[in-house]
């Protein structure tokens, strides 16, 4: 026992081999959904710690500012991408023996993005943003962050290899780093301006140790790669613009916020929203860890395909309709002890963006299974579809409502992409998903609301424990989660 625990650190960071993606049994899966989880849970909890912190120390015009110009410099960030990890993920997962000329691909035009979309970053801020408490200055040096995104694109070999230890220690250890900083900063109550500049250092340094563990593990074939550009271009493309709308319609409602609204109403909203960004890590974790495997068999074996699709719809409803009873019950305690009595509105924002967590979680099913089954260029149109509903809902809705309309708006936009990608997706893959678990995870998360609420007058935490208790308890007993089939998931050979 004592031998396997000391052996444990050296097979999570270990960096895998190509092909492992095609090779991964049930077990191996499972193994590194649970790798996702636990780090994605751990960075979670810090990052709500120094979300509470940033909030504190910048009051709700300064978080405002910080919320608003994050968003700014996100738009630009998205540039980089447009959908070139994802595909250059799939190629790998479904090629490994040209893994090294894809990765070789991803790495150059992610760094050429990069560049251009700096340039365009730093141009378009005296034209888009009004200089409040020092936005242009932190959006000038947050722009420079976005150099940063061609290292951490080369991660992607980790993740098609279904090596998710590796790739997500850095995340881990940037959320420490960063809560250390943010802490120091507190103390020194520092401005906008003295965030931006920590938070730009500690990318760097993040960035540097990235691209020196892939070249221990994993060969870039740089020259090589050049000529991928263009086969790797036309399956990013469609991939890209959709990237472009989704962060469209993720990011653009904090700086309407801000320019429409004011610092107070952006801050409002930033402070609900800083649970949602965070919490996307759990619909990801499924999908990193399953995708890999449905491109490498998804020609070679369609009745796992389809088994697969349907484990994953039955997680994302597990996963995300507890949290959204949670809100529903404890908002008000939850905004009250991580940001105080000035973010009191924010507690009725929260349980609304929640409702647009679920939908984002089977979106992410969605988007997932788009390049996998060739309906790259209908996700760009439902994306494009669902950024310009959502622009339109926030300039109707936030004059009136402030950050309640733009909460509403995330809501109605969520729910049409998913709907319509999800729909068009199992369409293609002849999939009628089974909506027995879901009907009972749905019921089981209703209950779980009502214990809360019973149980609120005892405080936050003890309500938080009952309702968690009562939902693993309802789990087990109504089946939702089958140890039986979880052995039999976990035995499965590739």
């Amino acid at each position: 026992m004592l031998t396997r625990a000391m052996a444990l650190p050296r097979r999570l960071l270990h960096g895998g081999t190509a092909g492992d993606a095609g090779l991964a049994g049930g077990r191996h899966i499972v193994s590194n959904v649970l790798v996702q989880l636990t780090a994605r849970t751990i960075t979670l909890c810090v990052s709500v710690v120094t979300v509470s912190l940033t909030a504190r120390t910048l009051d709700p015009n300064g978080y405002g500012v910080w919320s608003g110009v994050s968003s700014f410099v996100a738009l630009f960030s998205v540039l980089t991408d447009l959908g070139f990890t994802t595909a250059a993920m799939q190629r790998m997962a479904a090629e490994p023996e040209r893994e090294s000329e894809w990765l070789g691909a991803l790495a150059g035009a992610r760094t050429a993005m990069s560049l251009a979309a700096t340039v365009a970053c730093v141009v378009c801020i005296p034209l888009f943003l009004t200089n409040q408490g020092d936005s242009y200055a932190a959006a000038l040096i947050l722009a420079t962050t976005i150099l940063s995104t061609g290292a951490a694109t080369l991660m992607a070999v980790f993740q098609s290899r279904l090596r998710s230890g590796l790739a997500l220690s850095f995340t881990v250890l940037q959320s420490f780093v960063w809560l250390g900083a943010v802490t120091f900063l507190a103390i020194a109550h520092a401005s906008v301006v003295g965030f931006a500049i920590a938070y730009t250092l500690l990318i760097a340094l993040t960035s540097l140790c990235q691209l020196l563990a892939t070249r221990r593990y994993a060969n870039i074939a740089w020259r090589a790669g050049r000529l991928l550009w263009g086969p790797l271009t036309r399956v990013a493309i469609p991939l890209g613009i959709a990237g472009v709308f989704i962060t469209v319609y993720y990011q653009l409602d904090s700086v309407l916020l801000l320019q429409i609204s004011g610092q107070h109403e952006a801050g409002i909203y930033g402070a609900a929203y800083g649970f949602l960004s965070p919490l996307g890590f759990l619909p990801t974790a499924v999908m990193v860890s399953f995708f890999p495997v449905l491109s490498a068999v998804h020609l070679s074996d369609p009745a796992r395909v389809r088994r697969l699709v349907q484990i994953c719809a039955d997680m994302m409803g597990v996963i995300s309709l507890p949290i959204l009873a949670g809100t529903i019950a404890l908002s008000d305690q939850i905004v009250h002890l991580l940001y105080g009595a000035d973010f009191h509105r924010a507690g009725g924002v929260l349980p609304i963006l929640m409702i647009a967590f679920v939908s984002i979680c089977f979106g992410s099913l969605a988007g997932f299974l788009a390049p996998i089954v060739k309906l790259q260029w209908r996700l760009a149109l439902y994306s494009g579809v669902g950024a310009a509903l959502n622009v339109a809902l926030n300039l109707v809705l936030i004059p009136p409502y402030g950050a309640f309309g733009s909460a509403w708006a995330t809501v109605a936009t969520e729910i049409l992409t998913m709907t319509l990608m999800l729909s068009t997706s199992l369409h293609k893959l002849h999939l009628r998903l089974s909506p027995w678990k879901l009907l009972r995870t749905a019921a089981l998360a209703v209950a779980m609301t009502g214990v809360m609420l019973l149980t609120r007058p005892l405080g936050l935490f003890p309500a938080g424990i009952l309702g968690v208790l009562f939902y693993a308890a309802g789990l087990l007993a109504t089946r939702i989660v089958n140890m039986e089939e979880l052995r039999s998931l976990r035995a499965e050979r590739a």
